[in-house]
């Protein structure tokens, strides 16, 4: 049974707490410090780290897919497609071959890669993206909104779609 979130907050927090429990224990499902750093998350007794952190990451890193690891005919990628409202900004790119960035197409990384057995949105790619969602839903005041977390059954893979309304792209 999937876990269920009352705010879109509280969905952001454990998916950055699973983030942080990739980094910190090699493991994004180990459940125990997963909860604890969700909670801390909550509390405001650690905060996520700013999206120029991602940036530096990128840098480092930015001579091989983000996905899976080729250094061959890099492109430029949108993580949250440009297609589905996502800003055109250094903070919504990373570097991906051809072959995944034309796997991926117009669909942000839960849509593409959760559905596929073993995948895990990469650490670069996840970072960037939950940042990008936290400010998206903080300008719309929709962060801490149960009411729209219900009225819009938000989830991982529907989580992007603040970008689409916050473009007009589906209005």
């Amino acid at each position: 049974m999937a876990r269920t979130f009352a705010t879109v907050r509280d969905l952001l927090y454990w998916e950055y707490a699973k983030l942080i429990a990739g980094s910190a224990m090699g493991d994004r499902a180990a459940y125990g410090f997963v909860t604890v750093t969700y909670n801390k998350l909550r509390a405001g007794k650690l905060t996520p780290s700013a999206i120029v952190t991602e940036n530096k990451r990128l840098i480092v890193e930015g001579e091989a897919c983000a996905y899976c690891g080729a250094t061959a005919k890099l492109e430029w990628e949108h993580v949250i497609p440009l297609a589905a409202g996502g800003p055109d900004t250094i903070d919504n790119l990373v570097r991906a071959c051809r072959a995944c960035n034309a796997a991926k197409g117009a669909r942000d990384p839960y849509q593409w890669l959760l559905d596929q057995p073993g995948k895990e949105v990469p650490r670069l790619v996840l970072g960037k993206m939950l940042k990008l969602l936290f400010e998206a839903y903080e300008k719309r005041d929709l962060l801490d909104s149960s009411e729209f977390m219900k009225q819009n059954d938000i989830r991982r893979r529907t989580l992007a779609m603040v970008f689409a309304r916050m473009s007009g792209a589906s209005e």
